[in-house]
């Protein structure tokens, strides 16, 4: 049953994108790297999220719009370098709240080996 509903879920998103791409083809100019900047902000937003949850995916996202949006209205032109640029602190937290837990599970498993 997993198995047919992330196929599904493959096939609705792939259908979604389908018709996405053929609505706004008429109206914009399309490129092979069209969606790149968008994907990579996805990213931010999934890397925000911590890569746990989809709806701690989704809130992170959130945050990256909302971001860029402030982002733009103190300078439009580099909105796409403070919304990549806060993705180094954002690591930088993440990579030290999960040494934390990762050593904190290494004296677990030691004490649990000694007693």
């Amino acid at each position: 049953m997993p198995s047919t509903t992330g196929a599904t879920a493959f096939l609705l998103a792939s259908a979604l994108a389908a018709v996405s791409g053929i609505l706004i083809g008429p109206v914009t100019t399309l490129y092979y790297d069209s969606g790149f900047l968008i994907g990579l902000k996805a990213f931010v937003g999934a890397i925000i999220g911590g890569l746990v949850s989809y709806p701690a995916t989704a809130v992170g996202a959130i945050m990256v719009g909302l971001f860029e949006s402030y982002a733009s209205f103190f300078d439009s032109s580099l909105k796409e370098v403070f919304v990549f640029g806060a993705l180094i602190p954002i690591l930088i937290w993440q990579s030290i709240r999960t040494k934390g837990s990762i050593e904190e599970e290494i004296e677990e498993e030691e004490h649990e080996g000694r007693a």
